[in-house]
């Protein structure tokens, strides 16, 4: 089934999703996917393959872009064919705060979501999320993740990062090296563009802030709000703005209303592709992740738990990373890549190398001195705050 289709299919799946709400209300099992024999199958090398056949359907994001299809060429087509399940995308943004009230209500509208792994505890403490059943995952495939880990109710999608960036045109093939640099606009002239703090730990803002102003990456956490402030104050004058998208990103640089920005590493490798005069250093890069997580309620949570089974292959990840710039949550995906394409992920050992991982785990934590605020809660009042003067 194609993405287009797909789409079609989910508009016409609404009717029945209501009414499979409705059943499941009343205490019928309707809503469930149906119900098949787990038989295992054995390989020519001795090892046990559990059995992910089934039949109906699997709810998971329409996301979109040059993503939407690395997934339906890697993941959605080839699953569909091993399985008989229909992976049908649900159009519209995937918002985690929305999606979180839906699984609240008992009426959630995907049966796998990706939230940003910020939201995970967020997810965690509302019990938004249903186990993951390793039962059904190939012998071995639950190790080798990492820098994330897999967890009970959260496996690692994809891995992507926050880097310098600029115009060759304006700074040359070799120019920034840091965000320092970045900041540095003597020796590197033009404007800036950064990301917004209003999305807190979204676009990274804050902890380029205080590497730019020469914090350790070690030293990052907590967040030292009044330097990373003076920090932002410095580089005013030359900013042009915090854009508002990763592609505005981009724009500003080709556009030439910038010279240096910060800009996800997908972002600058895509523009590449269609020869835009850009490049970016993995030096101090901020490395992110999305999740995948089942959702509590999920009206075909078995599809769904084979779906995860599924795409956690090394294989499926692979093929995956060779569509797209983004690592596979699997590492041992990595080893089934060529060396230039590994090159370009953001978990490969050069890139990683001196990159910085997200602290998720600090960013959804209650801030201290408040009750029921996280720091990321508290970040963004204090972004509010300073753009007001």
């Amino acid at each position: 089934m194609k993405a287009t289709a797909r789409w079609r299919t989910a508009i016409l799946l609404g009717v029945v999703l209501v009414l499979a709400m409705v059943v499941a209300a009343c205490g019928d099992d309707a809503g469930e996917a149906t119900t098949t024999t787990q038989a295992a199958t054995t390989t020519g090398a001795g090892t046990t393959e559990p059995d992910l056949t089934g039949s109906g359907v699997v709810l998971v994001p329409d996301v979109g872009g040059a993503l939407a299809e690395a997934y339906e060429q890697a993941y959605w087509a080839p699953f569909e064919a091993a399985t008989g399940i229909d992976v049908v995308l649900v159009p519209g943004e995937f918002d985690a705060a929305v999606v979180l009230g839906q699984v609240l209500a008992g009426a959630p509208s995907y049966d796998i979501g990706q939230p940003n792994a910020s939201t995970y505890q967020l997810y965690l403490d509302n019990d938004a999320m249903e186990s993951i059943d390793f039962s059904l995952w190939s012998p071995g495939v639950t190790d080798g993740w990492g820098p994330a880990p897999l967890t009970e109710y959260a496996m690692p999608n994809l891995y992507f990062a926050v880097t310098p960036a600029w115009s060759t045109e304006a700074l040359g093939a070799d120019a920034i090296g840091s965000w320092a640099d970045l900041w540095d606009t003597e020796t590197f002239p033009g404007m800036r563009a950064l990301g917004p703090g209003s999305w807190g730990a979204g676009a990274a803002t804050f902890e380029i802030a205080l590497l730019a102003d020469g914090v350790a990456p070690e030293d990052l956490y907590p967040i030292d709000y009044d330097r990373a402030f003076a920090s932002l104050d410095r580089l005013m004058p030359n900013l042009v703005k915090f854009w508002e998208s990763g592609a505005e990103s981009i724009q500003l640089m080709t556009s030439g209303e910038a010279s240096a920005v910060a800009a996800w590493n997908g972002r600058v490798y895509g523009a590449q592709q269609e020869n835009a005069p850009v490049a970016n250093t993995w030096n101090q890069a901020i490395l992110q992740y999305d999740i995948w997580v089942i959702l509590k309620g999920a009206p075909n949570a078995e599809n769904a738990q084979k779906l995860l089974a599924f795409v956690s292959q090394p294989e499926r990840q692979a093929a995956f990373a060779e569509l797209i710039t983004y690592s596979p949550g699997n590492q041992a995906a990595m080893s089934l890549l060529s060396p230039e394409r590994a090159a370009l992920m953001p978990t490969s050992p050069a890139n990683s190398a001196n990159a910085i991982v997200q602290n998720y785990g600090w960013w959804t934590s209650i801030a201290e001195g408040e009750t029921d605020k996280t720091n990321e809660q508290v970040a963004i009042e204090k972004w509010t705050e300073w753009l007001a003067g």
